[in-house]
């Protein structure tokens, strides 16, 4: 009986990739994630140049996550029409990381790495339906919902730690979200990051303006996700789910320290870099 069981579960698993890898060749899938990297690019530039603008002093600016950064936008001229133009990329953006994942574009393979950087790819493309969802959310209550990422964060960490050995796992949240931010670093000054890409077709001066880019990028992302990392162990520690934070909260950190608002800047100007580098995902990209 097992027996028979495990090999359904297999021949479903099977179908599954068949049918994920047949539907992201399809012309309209890589359409829709090409819209998805711009999507991306759009809403990292605006978080960006937001925290560049604090760092820079100007009262307009301030410290957003993806969605304060969402609400910044619906409060500019025109700005419901450009989150209807994010909800179609956004929710192309993460049906893409979800086939990505399944149909395994990138060739992570089966080993139990490859299967987490699968799985990591899918939750990526989850995070982003959400972000479709809180736009449209922004849209039909016409109401701010800054730090509402956050603050399901907080009330993530809460559930984990009302569980047995609940400390334990949102230290190991932690802990993961430290590792992934050493390997962007990693992906960023070993020139890992430039795998996915079609390289033939980036040439001369775009070619070294696109490698900038991305070493700057996953810098930028390696020391975010590190300190949002070390929050989430903080909150393990101290058993306090109020100690973790999103992006933000990880910029508000750098702002407070001893070189605040240089480092802010180097940073914030990353997160730009990160948005630009998403543009050229999606013309240089390999898609399926």
């Amino acid at each position: 009986m097992e027996e028979a069981t495990k090999q359904a579960v297999s021949e479903t698993i099977e179908q599954t990739v068949e049918a994920a890898e047949e539907i992201v060749r399809h012309p309209f899938t890589k359409r829709l994630a090409q819209l998805g990297f711009y999507t991306k690019g759009f809403l990292f530039i605006v978080i960006g140049a937001l925290a560049i603008m604090v760092a820079l002093g100007d009262k307009d600016g301030e410290l957003a996550d993806p969605a304060g950064a969402l609400t910044r936008i619906a409060m500019a001229p025109y700005g419901k029409v450009i989150l209807i133009i994010f909800i179609v990329g956004a929710v192309g953006h993460g049906a893409w990381n979800i086939l990505r994942g399944a149909a395994d574009v990138d060739n992570a393979g089966n080993s139990a790495a490859g299967i987490i950087k699968r799985i990591l790819a899918a939750s990526v493309g989850f995070f982003y339906w959400f972000l479709a969802w809180t736009a449209w959310d922004i849209i039909i209550t016409a109401q701010a919902i800054e730090g509402k990422s956050v603050t399901i964060q907080k009330t993530l960490t809460a559930i984990l730690l009302a569980l047995p050995l609940g400390a334990f796992l949102v230290g190991l949240v932690g802990l993961t979200v430290i590792g992934a931010g050493i390997h962007e670093c990693y992906s960023g000054v070993s020139g890992k990051f430039l795998e996915p890409f079609r390289l033939r077709e980036l040439k001369g001066i775009n070619r070294v303006f696109f490698v900038t880019l991305g070493f700057f990028s996953f810098l930028a992302r390696g020391l975010i996700f590190g300190l949002i990392g070390y929050f989430f162990v903080m909150a393990a520690i101290d058993s306090n789910p109020n100690e973790a934070v999103g992006i933000d909260g990880a910029l508000l950190t750098l702002a407070q320290s001893y070189f605040g608002k240089t480092v802010l800047f180097v940073t914030a100007a990353g997160l730009v870099c990160h948005g630009v580098l998403s543009l050229y995902e999606a013309r240089y990209r390999r898609i399926c």
